[in-house]
């Protein structure tokens, strides 16, 4: 059985979609990434069965109204902490995609009370070479109008230049998230992620790459080979990470999802029988 429900979060709302709880199960909350939803994650539910699944949407996204406060993704981070506890979840794993993966990065950064126990970061922007797609968005958001950038967003310059010519499902799943999504908060979040591009070091790994490679959990970098095909400095910095690459993937490396959620699986069940 699924439950969905409404957190109300000092006054902003956070869609949240769960699985029935069961106390013999691992708990696995799944963040989104930059314009994306809970949708990314529906497979999940069917290739994760023996799992308690907890999806969110970020403020702005899906089903989640913009937020009152912020949209920051320290903001957004705190937030999922504030929704955790709201839960009554006090031990977890978490798994990010993209932009989910930096938020989630701040999650563990925040996390004072040990609820997380293990991190999956999957195609998170560590380097300077991860986060492209923000760069066009940004710079859309920043030439075009309000309302220009809005029907951008919503209409075929987005889809034609992104969704539309990948040719592959997570696109379309994309796209029908993207096409939900408060365009302001779009382009926020996409020139904050572009923004990163300052905080370098001389490895190219930018400042949320930093919080990543300290974080004392246990932790691994999922990301797919032709994603970051030509990204050298990018693959180097992860070989020196605990990672698991997959052969031929793109950037949607849950676009397998019997390969990808298996090794999720894996990663916790290892934690786990420890």
């Amino acid at each position: 059985m699924l439950i969905e429900k409404w957190l109300d979060i000092e006054g902003d709302q956070l869609y949240c979609l769960a699985t029935e709880r069961k106390e013999s199960q691992e708990t696995l909350v799944l963040i989104h990434g930059l314009g994306e939803s809970h949708l990314c994650f529906a497979d999940a539910i069917d290739w994760l069965p023996n799992y308690n699944l907890v999806m969110f949407d970020l403020c702005g996204y899906g089903y989640s109204p913009a937020s009152a406060i912020s949209h920051s993704t320290e903001t957004q981070a705190k937030r999922i902490l504030k929704a955790l506890e709201q839960l009554k979840i006090d031990d977890c794993f978490l798994l990010g995609h993209s932009w989910g993966g930096d938020t989630s990065t701040l999650v563990c950064q925040h996390d004072t009370k040990g609820i997380v126990r293990g991190f999956i970061n999957a195609e998170g922007g560590v380097h300077a070479e991860n986060i492209i797609l923000s760069q066009i968005i940004a710079e859309q958001y920043s030439q075009l109008s309000s309302d220009e950038f809005s029907k951008w967003v919503k209409g075929a310059g987005f889809s034609q230049c992104f969704s539309l010519s990948w040719g592959h499902g997570a696109g379309i799943k994309y796209l029908s998230s993207v096409r939900r999504c408060d365009p302001v908060v779009l382009g926020n979040t996409a020139s904050e992620i572009y923004a990163q591009h300052a905080t370098q070091d001389a490895r190219g790994v930018v400042r949320w790459g930093q919080i990543y490679e300290s974080l004392p959990i246990p932790k691994v970098y999922f990301w797919g080979t032709q994603s970051l095909s030509g990204c050298e400095r990018a693959e180097k910095f992860i070989s020196t990470l605990n990672n698991v690459s997959f052969e031929g993937a793109n950037h949607w490396v849950q676009n397998e999802p019997s390969k990808f959620y298996q090794e999720v699986d894996k990663f916790i069940t290892k934690i786990a029988q420890k």
